[in-house]
């Protein structure tokens, strides 16, 4: 790419080059976690657009959400943000809840040279995060899942599990309306070893789930009750912000976060309310960067009951977009669009 050149990235394109591979995917969140280690990730603060007149009412409110980071590999590095809107009423016009893009820079010129649609990396990385937290978290002989939402983020999650636990058999699915039979039959078709169910309750979702994942969308409210989830051997993904009730922290053995400074910056998800009522300290979080290194453990036994919270990093979506770019250069894929050309301006 010349200075001034843009490489566009479609929707389309980006499925194309990979982005709907959960392997692929997995692999380069993988190596974003090692790059950081080694002191080769910058990773700012998520920033949060709304007016609080609206926050209160999710259907008018919404928000744009803007996640900048840059990784550096050897002596390239690549810098950039993605910008992500999400709009619950959305759903109701037949458009999707959450749309963006992720626009990224280079290291020579600081120009940028990319810019693609983030919405299905968004998600798919979503779901990496949780293959690599599964991995280490949950119990190997797990067999069956409850999930307490049915949107594309439900989608990944269990894209994420399912490709790191084998021994799954049965997936329990709620959603207040009829997503929930729509993805169960999805999933269906995809998996068809495993047997997916609709049920009508988070109870009925959760009351005997190895493993309990909620993502649920701008929830403020617990959406699963704690005597559904205690009991020994548990583990809990709680992928979006109050979905557990917080006293349930205080019983587990094991508390991860993706960040937990970010996480508590945020304030939003059920550890960060946690610590902030005091039933939590920072001593009882881990992040899960130190388990995948070895630093720290995570499960050691059946019967922990386990905790993750991711909250989502802006260096999982430059990680994944470097990739996708660098197939995209490979395979002459997208759009060259000029942004500047020529002689200086003035």
């Amino acid at each position: 790419m010349k200075p001034g050149e843009i490489l566009f990235l479609t929707r389309d394109d980006v499925i194309a080059l990979g982005g709907r591979d959960i392997a692929f995917t997995t692999n380069v969140i993988e190596a974003m976690f090692a790059a950081w280690v080694q002191g080769d990730v910058l990773q700012p603060a998520k920033t949060s657009l709304k007016f609080t007149d609206r926050a209160a009412n999710e259907l008018i409110g919404g928000v744009v959400n803007v996640l900048p980071a840059a990784i550096r590999v050897g002596d390239d590095a690549t810098y950039g943000a993605k910008l992500l809107g999400a709009m619950p009423a959305n759903v109701s016009q037949g458009v999707p809840r959450a749309t963006g893009v992720t626009v990224l820079f280079d290291e020579a010129h600081k120009m940028p040279i990319a810019i693609m649609d983030a919405q299905v990396l968004s998600a798919m990385r979503t779901g990496a995060v949780s293959a690599l937290a599964a991995r280490k978290l949950c119990r190997q002989n797990t067999a069956e899942i409850g999930c307490i939402g049915a949107g594309v983020n439900m989608y990944t999650q269990l894209l994420g599990v399912l490709s790191v636990l084998p021994q799954v058999m049965h997936v329990k699915i709620y959603s207040r309306g009829e997503s929930k039979r729509r993805l169960t039959a999805k999933l269906q078709r995809k998996f068809p070893q495993i047997e997916f169910m609709p049920v009508e309750s988070a109870h009925g979702a959760a009351q005997t789930a190895d493993l309990i994942v909620t993502c649920v969308a701008n929830t403020s409210e617990p959406v699963v009750q704690m005597h559904d989830v205690l009991r020994p051997g548990v583990t809990v993904f709680n992928i979006g912000c109050l979905e557990n009730e917080p006293e349930l922290l205080a019983h587990m053995d094991i508390i991860v976060s993706d960040f937990w400074e970010y996480t508590k910056h945020r304030g939003v998800q059920t550890h960060a309310v946690a610590y902030a009522r005091g039933l939590i300290a920072d001593e009882d979080v881990v992040n899960l960067g130190a388990i995948l290194r070895g630093e720290q453990r995570g499960r050691m036994n059946d019967e922990q009951k386990i905790f993750f919270g991711p909250t989502g990093l802006g260096a999982e979506d430059i990680a994944l977009g470097r990739a996708i770019y660098q197939r995209a250069l490979k395979r002459g894929a997208g759009t060259k669009l000029t942004l500047w050309s020529g002689e200086s301006w003035i």
